[in-house]
């Protein structure tokens, strides 16, 4: 491969590969630390630290159930974990203490994790036809860095910089399933009336979540104003997408007229999802244990853009406005929002969040 190096003194060494490039020879160091005065530099390392110890978690949840006599079951209860010596990056070489060498990875498990989530339940069995559950969820997640191999400590000497809002942090998650067989008709006397009007089913899947934060680490932005002043939130075929942050909210500390303070890591969250799948099922019996199943399956029923959330989902490349001192610069995409939940996750096409759609399905049980 064209730049490959080989050691001095070895059968490659000064030869010429198929692409034309000379093998050169490797230059070791003279001092350990990479810092005689004819040693390379710019090296980069990647080291473990000799504090490496194994990651440990506290688990602890309460349940209070209580059943509604033939109605249902309603159950409520809080759910913590903690988790302690996590895996993190961090460059311990941030302030230049090895001057010869560019960056020193290490991994460290100094990480910390917490968990906290009140979760209620509510289902039924049977009441009057109607087969249901509803789920509502309320968790906050707390870390310095949740995807550790993705991503590198902001400030190696004091990760409680970091420390914020994890990536994955949904606040409120509230999910309904429901199947309602519907009565059969006593008017229905004859053999193919009662095919046609009876044996109906309605089922529903509901799915309603906030939106999750997308610093995965800190955006070096400093805040000046309200971030989501003056944007509607709504689809806007000019960018194609939505505007989603106020660009004048955000200004560059490198501007000596940027004032405010450092927005923290994930402090704001990205699009919510609201998502109504239908069915409609007919089932029709011909013998005893034969049968045939039509249905009709509806996903986002109400046809609803649900773009993007989580971790890259808006943009946040700043262009400072060296006069207005803020990031409104036109044409930036600052603040932008320009995917669908689905593709962004890496669900093309047909996926969740994505267009109206619907399949007819014909199935044949015994």
């Amino acid at each position: 491969m064209p730049g490959q190096v080989c050691p001095a003194g070895t059968p490659n060494a000064g030869l010429v590969n198929t692409a034309g490039s000379i093998f050169a020879p490797v230059q070791p160091c003279i001092d350990p630390n990479c810092a005689a005065p004819t040693d390379p530099k710019g090296l980069s390392a990647y080291s473990v630290s000799r504090n490496f110890r194994t990651p440990y978690f506290f688990n602890y949840n309460l349940q209070i159930e209580k059943g509604l006599g033939n109605i249902g079951v309603w159950q409520i209860g809080y759910v913590g974990s903690e988790g302690r010596k996590l895996n993190i990056v961090s460059n311990i070489n941030q302030n230049g203490a090895f001057p010869n060498l560019q960056n020193i990875l290490q991994l460290n498990t100094i990480g910390t994790s917490n968990y906290n989530a009140l979760q209620t339940v509510f289902r039924t069995r049977s009441w009057h036809n109607l087969t249901s559950q509803l789920a509502y969820t309320w968790a906050h997640s707390l870390d310095e860095i949740s995807e550790y191999r993705a991503a590198i400590l902001d400030n190696a000497f004091n990760r409680l910089d970091d420390y914020g809002n994890s990536d994955f942090d949904t606040r409120n998650l509230f999910t309904v399933n429901l199947t309602y067989d519907v009565p059969r008709a006593s008017w229905a006397s004859s053999a193919w009336l009662g095919r046609l009007v009876n044996g109906w089913q309605v089922s529903t899947i509901m799915n309603f979540h906030s939106g999750q934060p997308y610093d995965e680490t800190l955006s070096g932005l400093n805040l000046i104003g309200d971030p989501f002043s003056g944007v509607s939130h709504s689809f806007s075929s000019a960018i194609p997408g939505v505007q989603w942050l106020n660009p004048a909210a955000f200004c560059k500390p490198s501007d000596p007229g940027c004032a405010g303070g450092p927005v923290s890591r994930n402090k704001f969250v990205g699009p919510n999802f609201k998502d109504v799948d239908l069915s409609v099922i007919k089932n029709i019996p011909i013998k005893e244990r034969l049968s045939l199943q039509l249905r009709a399956d509806m996903f986002n029923l109400f046809n609803r853009n649900n773009f993007a959330s989580g971790v890259g989902s808006v943009g946040l490349s700043c262009t400072e406005n060296l006069v207005a001192h803020n990031c409104l610069t036109p044409g930036s995409g600052f603040g932008q929002v320009t995917d669908t939940i689905g593709d962004f996750n890496g669900a093309p096409g047909l996926g969740p969040g994505e267009q109206f759609n619907m399949q007819l399905a014909v199935k044949l049980r015994w």
